[in-house]
């Protein structure tokens, strides 16, 4: 069977996984469901649906992923890379008071249900393995977010967006911590300046022998919007292997401020060829 050791991103949180592949190419179908108030009077649901397509080459892999998004809110919170960005008051976001974005009126109370192609994503990682029977993982990444999303509908911000990335597993026990340690660059729009945003993770992972592993964590980001919380938030996974072809991982998080969501749901299946 040949292991290979995948960095899963959902809602921003690092999923460590032992994936089971046969081939060179990975295809994984995702789901994430967040819900959340924000601080605010409305409830922001967003519905993320990304197919990525990995390849792997020695210790390089390409990723790609195109997602499908749909986000029900008054334009308050707005889906950005790796975490929505959250403005502080209703005057601030992307509908503004009065406004016909989205085909409907907007108030500080009422919402619109926008879809569409979400942001594409394109990555770069290098990864080390100190030795064959270490255990211990470690990959530096470039992320490109392309502004494909629809920005007039809450989708995204309509700007590109570049992140330096790296994450790592520590130890061979059945026990292991993991960290991610990253930076990101974002683009402003002409109406919104967005600030840069350092990231990280913390967590561990509690390896299941050759059935895959499970994991608690802890994701911090600072605020790209001036006036807000910075994110935090906690999470749990579990992932598991079907077949040398086939793995699965199913995730939660709950937010631990106002620019978090209030809980979220993720599972994803991953297939290699």
């Amino acid at each position: 069977m040949n292991r290979k050791v995948k960095i899963l991103p959902a809602f921003a949180i690092t999923l460590p996984l032992l994936v089971s592949a046969s081939g060179d190419l990975e295809l994984t179908l995702g789901y994430d469901y967040t819900r959340g108030d924000y601080g605010q009077d409305v409830t922001t649901e967003i519905e993320y649906m990304p197919l990525t397509l990995d390849y792997y080459n020695g210790p390089w892999r390409m990723e790609f992923t195109v997602p499908y998004i749909r986000v029900t809110g008054n334009g308050t919170v707005v889906p950005g890379a790796g975490g929505p960005m959250v403005f502080s008051d209703f005057d601030s976001g992307l509908f503004g008071p009065g406004s016909m974005r989205g085909g409907n009126s907007s108030s500080r109370t009422n919402t619109v249900t926008n879809s569409g192609l979400g942001d594409v994503m394109a990555r770069v990682g290098y990864s080390i393995f100190p030795g064959a029977d270490a255990g211990s993982f470690y990959e530096l990444s470039g992320r490109v977010k392309f502004g494909t999303a629809d920005e007039d509908d809450g989708l995204g911000t309509g700007e590109n967006d570049y992140a330096l990335q790296l994450d790592g597993i520590v130890g061979s026990g059945s026990v292991a911590p993991y960290f991610t340690l990253g930076y990101l660059v974002t683009g402003d729009s002409n109406d919104f300046e967005y600030k840069d945003v350092p990231y990280g993770s913390i967590g561990l992972m509690f390896r299941r022998g050759d059935s895959g592993t499970a994991g608690i964590g802890y994701d911090y980001r600072r605020a790209a919007v001036s006036g807000t919380d910075d994110q935090q938030q906690a999470s749990a996974y579990l992932g598991w292997v079907f077949s040398p072809r086939w793995s699965g991982t199913l995730s939660g998080l709950f937010g631990l401020t106002d620019s978090t969501p209030d809980y979220g749901a993720s599972f994803m299946l991953t297939g290699g060829f």
